[in-house]
């Protein structure tokens, strides 16, 4: 999706040689016109583990996902069969620090006809550490969609 490219090519400007951006590197304000489509995830580590949430979620997401995201953990959420994909793609961005892409129907939010294609890009705090995932999402209607969500469902950068 240009979107994402375009959102890929913001984040890798703002990364540090052999490094990756800070979430003070990001400015979602430069990327305006995407603003409804972007999100910020804090990754929570406790006793328990990882946590993963969502501090800010654009409007896009809220509209389709009928919920406001911001200021939840996103496992308030029932994904039900697709808890294992988003678990997959989180971990590698999270604990493998790899950007991340995909495409999945929106099944889980009672919405199949509609497809989310997605990015996630890790975000690190001064010492290196993943402390933060950048996210934009795109969501679409039509046979298209269709025919290249079923050509991958999961893709690492």
């Amino acid at each position: 999706m240009p979107e994402q490219r375009e959102v890929f090519d913001y984040w890798c400007a703002k990364a540090p040689e052999g490094g990756y951006p800070t979430r003070a590197d990001i400015q979602p304000a430069e990327l305006r016109r995407l603003l409804p489509s972007l999100s910020l995830i804090d990754v929570v580590t406790d006793d328990g583990g990882e946590r993963l949430r969502m501090r800010l979620a654009g409007t896009r997401l809220r509209d389709y996902f009928g919920v406001e995201l911001t200021g939840h953990y996103l496992d308030e959420y029932d994904f039900g069969d697709q808890t294992g994909y988003w678990d997959a793609a989180y971990h590698e961005v999270v604990r493998a620090g790899r950007p991340a892409q995909g495409v999945i129907p929106l099944t889980a939010w009672n919405q199949p006809g509609v497809f989310q294609f997605w990015l996630r890009l890790p975000l690190a705090n001064e010492e290196g550490r993943i402390v933060m995932v950048f996210g934009h999402d795109a969501f679409l209607q039509s046979e298209k969609a269709h025919a290249l969500a079923g050509k991958a469902n999961l893709r690492i950068a």
